[in-house]
């Protein structure tokens, strides 16, 4: 169980001031140190009857991405946290069939950077945040390890085509195990978000990065989902 206070949008942990500044430092430094990296681009078999629903416009490679941990800036109660996007289904009962993120675990080629094994999970959710389906499995099949390569990788996740209806929610956990790519925006975005879960409360926050204990920046997760 999570012990928060939601209050304004904002979560309040019972953390010390020490751990806060670290945490804090942690997110900086990734904003400061990755603001611009390569991307490795997605290999995917469509079906003329596919469909892909995007988070974002433009040319990812021409974006500037920050991989990005909820772990780094929450810590250890992020592990019941994901990044959600809210997407609108192009008609009812539309089909989900994958789930697509561009991550990275650290891996540069290199033994010491092997990553550790952790679990990743995806969630369905409908407009009112109910659970639709829930995957969950061990990051290495979908690894930047597994595929030795060190830029931000697709991970994909493929779905036994769950319908959906109206407006619907995607949220993955990364425990850690990986870096989410997201771009900074100029305001809060309207489709992204940090979804929580405490028992029966459901509650979704602005996705941002802190700059300060007083200024964040809005950002945007690189979400794409496929279906029919």
């Amino acid at each position: 169980m999570i012990h928060e206070n939601l209050y304004k949008g904002k979560i309040h942990f019972a953390l010390g001031d020490q751990v806060k500044k670290m945490l804090l430092s942690i997110a900086m430094s990734c904003m400061i140190a990755i603001s611009l990296i390569s991307v490795s681009p997605a290999v995917e078999v469509i079906t003329p009857d596919d469909q892909i629903l995007y988070s974002y416009e433009g040319n990812l490679s021409e974006k500037k991405i920050i991989p990005l941990s909820l772990l780094q800036i929450y810590g250890p109660p992020a592990f019941f946290m994901a990044e959600a996007v809210k997407f609108q289904a192009p008609k009812d009962n539309w089909k989900v069939s994958a789930v697509t993120l561009y991550c990275l675990d650290g891996f540069n080629g290199s033994e010491e950077s092997i990553p550790m094994e952790r679990i990743i999970a995806v969630e369905i959710r409908d407009k009112d945040k109910k659970l639709l389906y829930k995957f969950a499995d061990s990051q290495f099949p979908y690894s930047n390890y597994a595929r030795n390569i060190s830029s931000l990788n697709p991970l994909t996740i493929d779905i036994p085509q769950i319908p959906v209806s109206d407006e619907f929610y995607i949220c993955f956990y990364d425990r850690g195990a990986v870096l989410v790519g997201c771009e900074p925006l100029n305001d809060t975005s309207e489709n992204s978000f940090v979804y929580v879960e405490d028992g029966y409360k459901r509650a979704l926050l602005p996705a941002s990065l802190a700059e300060s204990e007083e200024a964040s920046t809005p950002i945007n997760w690189l979400m794409e989902v496929s279906g029919i």
